[in-house]
């Protein structure tokens, strides 16, 4: 029974210990911003393509990605389901890769400023009608601060879509290290 124990033991802790793996670290002026190893997600743009996918390994200077095709698919009984449809692995060369996708929060900024842009261009064009070709102390008669308000608002709305969607471009402030454990 002793003899069981102690190869039982000795089996878990075997299996606990593995090889440790390369990996990669992005940085933003020399702090580390994200770092990346087997068992993490990768959304990154190369010279000519997108890609996405959970990190299996990296070695010499390669990163090892797997990404599977999730779709929607309808089941027996009429109900739609997430279904893994297929699987691809691929590898990439690390400095192949020019830019990471950004990591988003729960709040969309790109879409927020979109809707702000709309609904001010659309105050900003009624407010004007209605300031132009209605006299002054009428019922739908707008004044020009709720004019310049609207138009301010549209700007805003610009500003906020533009700021929102910018990639992690490598180059001057990110940069992209391969560590090497063996």
């Amino acid at each position: 029974m002793r003899n069981l124990l102690i190869l039982l033991i000795a089996f878990f802790m075997a299996k606990g210990c593995y090889a440790q793996s390369d990996f990669l670290i992005l940085k933003k002026n020399q702090k580390t911003v994200k770092s990346f190893y087997p068992g993490t997600q990768m959304k990154f743009y190369t010279s000519n393509n997108y890609h996405e996918g959970s990190v299996t390994s990296i070695e010499s200077d390669s990163v090892f990605l797997i990404y599977y095709d999730v779709r929607q698919v309808m089941t027996t009984l009429g109900v739609y389901i997430l279904d893994t449809v297929a699987t691809y692995p691929f590898a990439v060369d690390y400095r192949d890769i020019t830019s990471f996708k950004k990591e988003r929060n729960n709040f969309d900024w790109g879409t927020s400023g979109a809707v702000l842009l709309g609904g001010g261009l659309l105050l900003t064009t009624a407010g004007l009608i209605s300031w132009i070709f209605t006299k002054p102390n009428t019922e739908y008669y707008v004044t020009p601060q709720f004019v310049i308000g609207a138009a301010l608002l549209a700007v805003a709305g610009y500003f906020i879509m533009k700021s929102a969607g910018k990639d992690l471009k490598l180059g001057k402030k990110y940069s992209l290290r391969y560590i090497k454990l063996k």
